[in-house]
């Protein structure tokens, strides 16, 4: 089984990969363009294509239809990964699901007289592995890594699961197919990769719904630390024996409830059980026997029925601002189906397997843990040099993943106080990268979080001096999904015994064209939590032109247009061709000087920077 499950595994990866891209590649490209039930319908397409594996498999018989998929899964990622552009991206990543949901069916299918279907083994082992390249990387996936890296690895990859089919796919290959009640554990793996990339293998969630995260510290490597010794459980109990479907039912269902339930530390324990319910059913939902058989169809139907939950409760959570409901309806159904899928002997793995794995899921998150630099507290000035940048959930103005190229140009300006707009901690459409997260570790900066949709998308402010005295504002919601939760984080940044502190506060104002209404309500809030405190800082996306009434109301209330008032207003939007100025540092008590927007692509949007000077008191 060593070339099976190699087999299997790798391309499992490569699957995964193909859906990050494919997903953060569809909603960066054509958001805002296209409705959000087009793009869904788009998805539901490409997803529901792996039904045709049917076809594919009776045209080309079971050798070559597992061959090709895999070949065009393999290659299209390969390309994905040294080209990196956004047309190429989102049309070679969905051709790569197509394939590789297809090439998931027929391999589970494909069977000879002394093998069982790969999954069991390759299905858990591929997502702690993709846990542990996770950490050792920094939550960016490896086809996002620089290329000198990226290309290399995946090349490796490529010529090690082309080399490993090869040895798997000999003579005497036939078909086999699921009975009805093995049928139910295929449906159940899409949901089971949904809520794995949700919930119970996503460091970030984890820890923010455990209360960490929002006020610095390494919070997603601890929560990667915590579902890997998870994911290291589950890999002890598939090795020993122990029952299997009680144990995962279980554990998911104690796991889910409690990170649900967002109970500071519990929640983030409960992401070890989570994890380790994810791991074993992985392997409980694909071991049932299946008799010989003429065609896969069953499987590839039961598995292409498991994408289009996949491909639901993708839309629905993330189209209605992190609607937990359809997790919950979809955990639902994998707790379900692993108790009555048939009661079969799960494979043992082999111990130098399930060791290697659980320390491996174990020791990678604790390194990347035990390395991560604490903040370089600077000391107190009485200047502070302010940057504002709307990061783009860490991809570039190509819609291409770029949080190095960020990175770099943040550090070349070397702000003591930088604010974030669009700042994403793990959302599965934007790679599962914890944007805020690495940007802290790179820069040595310390940071305070505020979420407004959900756990893992909000504002941030980072900085070289303590920061005391938060607060997060929610700002009313207008009803319907045009409008997005919005909301601001204000802290206060210096020591006051040095009469050096500054009042920051960051805000993202809602988007929408025609909601100047809508951002006037949202300004009058935040001046409301600001009040009369001096000296003070609001920095914003403000989706607003400068002759805008919600500036005026800024501007009315005493804060100056700093970037105007010390180099001249420079336009914003887009990066390449900025035609409108909507980003802005508005402040009270303060000179400014050195007022300068930075001319970079790494983003969407350009950044402004500001050096003020407190007025003395």
């Amino acid at each position: 089984m060593i070339g099976p499950a190699a087999f299997a595994t790798i391309g499992l990866l490569f699957l995964l990969s193909a859906i990050h891209v494919f997903t953060a590649a569809l909603y960066q490209s054509l958001f805002e363009k296209l409705p959000n039930t087009t793009l869904g319908a788009l998805a539901f397409v490409i997803f529901g294509l792996s039904l045709l594996g049917g076809v594919v498999a009776g045209r080309l018989g079971p050798r070559r239809s597992v061959a090709v998929t895999a070949a065009v899964l393999a290659t299209a990622m390969l390309v994905v990964t040294a080209l990196r552009q956004e047309w190429v991206d989102l049309v070679l990543s969905a051709g790569a699901v197509v394939a590789g949901t297809q090439w998931l069916s027929l391999t589970h299918s494909v069977r000879t007289a002394d093998r069982s279907s790969p999954l069991p083994i390759a299905i858990p082992v591929a997502l702690v592995v993709d846990l542990i390249v996770r950490s050792a990387f920094g939550t960016i996936p490896v086809v996002a890594a620089p290329l000198a890296v990226a290309v290399p690895l995946v090349l490796v990859a490529t010529l090690l699961f082309l080399a490993a089919g090869i040895a798997t796919l000999g003579e005497g290959t036939v078909w086999s197919a699921p009975t009805p009640r093995a049928a139910l554990g295929l449906v159940a793996v899409g949901p089971l990769l949904l809520a794995a990339e949700t919930g119970g293998l996503n460091g970030a969630q984890v820890a923010l719904a455990g209360g960490l995260g929002r006020d610095g510290g390494p919070s997603t490597q601890i929560g990667l630390l915590v579902v890997g010794i998870g994911a290291a459980a589950g890999a002890i109990v598939l090795a020993r024996g122990l029952p299997a479907r009680p144990a995962a039912a279980a554990a998911i269902v104690v796991g889910a409830v409690l990170l649900w339930l967002h109970i500071p530390i519990v929640s983030v324990a409960a992401g070890a059980a989570f994890a380790a319910g994810i791991v074993i059913a992985a392997s409980a939902l694909t071991s049932a026997p299946q008799p010989g058989s003429g065609s896969p169809w069953l499987a590839v139907v039961a598995f292409g029925v498991g994408w289009l939950l996949f491909v639901g409760g993708t839309f629905v959570h993330y189209a209605y601002f992190a609607n937990l409901e359809v997790l919950w309806i979809l955990t639902a159904v994998v707790v379900v189906a692993v108790l009555v899928a048939p009661a079969s002997a799960l494979p043992r793995w082999r111990p130098l397997l399930a060791w290697s794995v659980a320390v491996l899921a174990v020791l990678v998150p604790l390194g990347a843990l035990v390395v991560t630099p604490s903040p370089a507290m600077k000391a107190q000035e009485s200047n502070f040099r302010v940057m504002t940048y709307n990061v783009h959930q860490g991809f570039d103005v190509g819609d291409v993943p770029a949080l190095d190229r960020i990175a770099d140009t943040i550090y070349r300006e070397q702000p003591d106080v930088l604010v974030l707009e669009e700042v994403v901690r793990g959302w599965m459409i934007d790679d599962q990268h914890d944007v805020l997260g690495y940007l802290a570790g790179r820069l040595g900066l310390a940071y305070v979080y505020g979420p407004t949709i959900g756990d893992l998308y909000g504002n941030a402010i980072l900085s070289r001096y303590p920061i005391t005295d938060v607060r997060r504002v929610s700002y009313a919601k207008e009803p319907g999904v045009r409008y997005q939760p919005r909301g601001a984080v204000i802290a206060h940044i210096g020591d006051d015994s040095t009469k050096s502190r500054l009042l920051i506060a960051v805000t993202h104002l809602d988007e929408n064209s025609d909601a100047s209404a809508v951002r006037m309500e949202q300004v009058r809030a935040l001046l409301n939590e600001v009040g009369q405190t001096t000296p003070a800082v609001i920095a914003c996306d403000c989706n607003a032109k400068p002759e805008a009434p919600e500036l005026k109301l800024i501007t009315d209330s005493g804060f100056g247009d700093l970037a105007l008032q010390s180099g001249g207003p420079d336009n914003t939007f887009p990066s390449d061709t900025p035609v409108e100025r909507i980003d802005y540092i508005f402040g009270t008590g303060v000179t400014a000087a050195q007022g300068h927007v930075v001319a970079s692509t790494a983003s969407d949007h350009r950044a402004v920077v500001v050096t003020v000077t407190l007025s003395s008191r």
